[in-house]
């Protein structure tokens, strides 16, 4: 994954958080507010319960996400690694066909 599209998912995690963390801020002033009255406790109670599954669905979108980035940058380290040893075998390619070129040059 680049470095551009890592900065997407972040950012788009934190605006999804920051969404829920206003919702609950509302919804606790709500709660605080001095309108609050017996009559509403439960719908309030309801309303509070909705703002917290919404925050645990955020939550686990989250981490499916985080996952899916670890997945993606085991991913990149692996090729990496199959790459680097390519590049490596080429060199130690190159190195040879050096020596053996440089032997038979000083055979002339």
């Amino acid at each position: 994954m680049k470095f551009g599209e890592w900065s997407r998912v972040v950012e788009e995690l934190r605006e999804a958080l920051d969404r829920v963390w206003a919702e609950l801020s509302r919804h606790e002033q709500t709660l605080a507010s001095p309108l609050f009255s017996s009559d509403l406790a439960d719908e309030h109670q309801i309303n509070w319960q909705r703002a917290l599954e919404r925050f645990d669905e955020e939550f686990e979108d989250f981490q499916k996400l985080v996952g899916r980035a670890d997945q993606q940058a085991a991913d990149a380290e692996e090729s990496l690694m199959k790459h680097e040893a390519m590049v490596r075998s080429m060199q130690d390619r190159l190195q040879r066909a050096h020596s053996a070129l440089a032997s038979a040059g000083q055979k002339f």
